[in-house]
């Protein structure tokens, strides 16, 4: 992992993001989409690259929830919350899935998700929906969704069904296409699921930011109702 801590703010992370095109990629998209005042969840924050870059924009009157399960990478994701100076954030370290429980976590380098790669450090981490987890926090509405979940991500958007149909949501998702078929999924198994709650599903490519309808080779996708 090239950077740990980093404010928002400084030529340092500036530097980083020149140097890091996929990671200045979505924290330019998710300028582009996140906005002041919403409420939103950020799946797999890893150490809160984008979870510092949502808070700062939707404010004191956006709410995020930020999920990281591998605990190195919690504690990372907190210190930089706090360094940050962001109180419109509350960190929990679970993974999210569809059901709420226990599962099998694997840790390589600086990814993590519930596929098992060659030289991985198997966890054991808590699981939730997101349909149970707003439920009982009692949020009543969200507007953003980001995801970088590593195969996960058709479990995640089943567990949120109930969400994504109350809701005018905003979904940014990265498309891990390897860890899917690892799974018997595939991006069109989640776009034909989106569509069928009424989405209007997009490919993006970090490149250049431009939406299509190429879903083969897509980096992400955006999801809007």
């Amino acid at each position: 992992m090239e950077m740990q801590s980093f404010l928002y703010d400084s030529p340092a992370f500036d530097s980083f993001l020149r140097e890091n095109p996929h990671e200045a990629g979505e924290v330019e998209f998710l300028k582009s989409i996140a906005k002041k005042g919403m409420h939103a969840i950020d799946i797999g924050a890893n150490i809160g690259i984008t979870s510092v870059v949502i808070a700062k924009i939707i404010r004191r009157e956006g709410r995020l929830c930020s999920f990281e399960p591998v605990p190195e990478y919690c504690g990372i994701l907190k210190d930089n919350i706090s360094s940050n100076g962001l109180a419109n954030v509350k960190v929990h370290r679970l993974a999210v899935t569809d059901r709420v429980g226990r599962a099998p976590f694997f840790q390589k380098g600086s990814s993590s998700g519930i596929v098992f790669e060659e030289g991985a450090r198997r966890l054991e981490v808590s699981t939730t929906n997101i349909d149970r987890f707003l439920y009982d926090e009692k949020m009543e509405r969200t507007d953003l969704i980001n995801m970088d979940c590593e195969g996960s991500e058709l479990l995640v958007l089943r567990g949120a069904k109930e969400t994504l149909r109350k809701n005018k949501v905003n979904i940014f998702c990265e498309i891990h296409h390897d860890f899917l078929k690892e799974l018997g999924q595939s991006v069109d198994d989640i776009v034909e699921y989106l569509q069928g709650l009424e989405f209007q599903v997009q490919s993006i490519s970090l490149n250049d930011l431009k939406t299509g309808s190429n879903f083969e080779d897509c980096e992400y996708i955006y999801a809007t109702n």
